[in-house]
C-alpha cells in the first residue's frame, strides 16, 4: 500500500472517487521545499522545487494499492514525475509518501498562484465528468492489454 501527497485537483474527494472509485483516508499536510503554481492554458496546478522555506499545503491520501497508483500515474501524465516526499502532518509528525512534481522542461508554462477554492467553484463539476470519462476509457484500454493514451486536459476558459 502507498501514500501520496496531493496538492491540486486530487484534493477533491469527488475527483479521487471518479478516478479510483473510492475515497481513501486522508489527512491535511504540507511539504517543504516546493512552490505551487498555475499552468498557462490549464486549470490544474503544478509544484516545482523551490527554497526550503517554501511550503505547499495539501493532503496525504493513505493506503492506495498498485492499481490505484497506476491510475494516478496515467492521470498525471508525462508532464509530471513521481518522487518520494515526507509530508508534515498538522501534529508535526511526518509520513512517507509519493508526490507528482512538474517537469523542469515545462517550467516556462508556470505562473502565479493556484487557488483550490476558486478551482472548486469554477471547474469541479466539469472536471469530475472529465475524470469519469478518463477512468472509463482507461478501463476499456486496459481490458485490451494496451497502454492508455495521455488524457486530454480541460483548457482554462478566459
Amino acid at each position: 500500500m502507498s501514500n501520496v501527497f496531493v496538492y491540486g485537483t486530487l484534493m477533491s474527494e469527488e475527483v479521487v472517487a471518479a478516478l479510483i472509485r473510492r475515497a481513501p483516508r486522508q489527512q491535511p499536510a504540507k511539504i517543504r521545499g516546493y512552490r505551487r503554481h498555475r499552468i498557462k492554458g490549464f486549470i490544474f496546478p503544478a509544484i516545482v522545487p523551490a527554497e526550503e522555506s517554501d511550503e505547499v499545503n495539501g493532503l496525504v491520501l493513505y493506503g492506495l494499492n498498485c492499481e490505484e497508483m497506476e491510475v494516478f500515474d496515467e492521470f498525471e501524465g508525462e508532464e509530471y514525475y513521481k518522487t518520494d516526499a515526507t509530508p508534515i502532518l498538522a501534529d508535526g509528525s511526518q509520513v512517507d509518501a509519493s508526490v507528482y512534481v512538474w517537469q523542469d522542461s515545462a517550467r516556462h508554462l508556470l505562473y502565479g498562484k493556484w487557488d483550490y477554492q476558486e478551482w472548486r467553484r469554477k471547474h469541479l463539476e466539469n472536471y469530475v465528468k472529465m475524470c469519469t470519462i478518463f477512468k472509463e476509457e482507461l478501463e476499456l484500454t486496459n481490458t485490451s492489454n494496451n497502454r492508455p493514451y495521455n488524457h486530454p486536459e480541460p483548457v482554462e476558459s478566459t
